[in-house]
């Protein structure tokens, strides 16, 4: 599913990835975790095609990402890439539905009507079908990530990345919302990657891997 080889990336003077390999199998929920200032973060958004590597190759669902121009990329990454962020980046003039629609509309494939049903059908799955036409003021913050969630699946991308998606969230939510991401994994046999420091996350990963100082160890 994803293969990235070789990836550097250098801010200034700060060297940030050194050199980092990683392979990601079709339906596998990977943790990525380390600690502060490791690299992961920025490794993250390399993978999910929101920053460039100066160096190495990105490949994911067969396409090599580096070789793309920029409106490629951006329609590569609303078709393919779902992401979910430790804050939920709901807009909050628009109800839940709406959010969870805004991707879905932009990528034009669908009509309206089947971006809606999609939307509906995916926040029903995730507990919300009572909450549809609630705005994010009106929803808990556990209820706000999982709206971001359902949002993230609306195209139904071939990988979704998480930045610390429960960081932001009490113990009960962000064990609520970990087995929402099982659960995904194994009914929709979706792919994630994660970037946690949530260790009973990573733990029950299918697998993780542990960034220092820019590199795998």
């Amino acid at each position: 599913m994803l293969k990235a080889k070789n990836i550097f990336k250098r801010y200034g003077n700060l060297e940030v990835l050194k050199g980092v390999d990683l392979e990601v199998k079709e339906g596998e929920l990977l943790s990525i975790v380390g600690s502060s200032g490791a690299g992961k973060s920025t490794l993250l958004h390399i993978l999910g095609t929101l920053d460039k590597p100066d160096a190495g190759t990105l490949e994911i669902a067969g396409i090599e990402i580096t070789s793309l121009n920029s409106n490629e990329l951006a329609a590569f990454r609303n078709k393919n890439i779902g992401f979910v962020f430790q804050f939920h980046n709901l807009l909050p003039e628009f109800t839940a539905l709406e959010n969870v629609c805004i991707p879905g509309f932009l990528n034009k494939e669908n009509s309206e009507k089947e971006v809606r049903e999609r939307a509906t059908e995916l926040l029903t799955m995730l507990g919300l079908g009572d909450r549809l036409d609630h705005k994010p003021s009106e929803l808990s913050g556990g209820e706000q990530q999982r709206t971001s969630v359902a949002r993230s699946l609306i195209n139904n991308p071939q990988i979704v990345f998480a930045d610390e998606p429960s960081g932001n969230l009490d113990s009960k939510n962000a064990e609520e919302l970990h087995n929402l991401l099982f659960n995904l994994r194994k009914e929709l046999n979706q792919t994630f990657v994660i970037v946690t420091h949530n260790r009973t996350l990573a733990e029950q990963s299918d697998r993780y891997i542990t960034i220092s100082d820019g590199l795998v160890v």
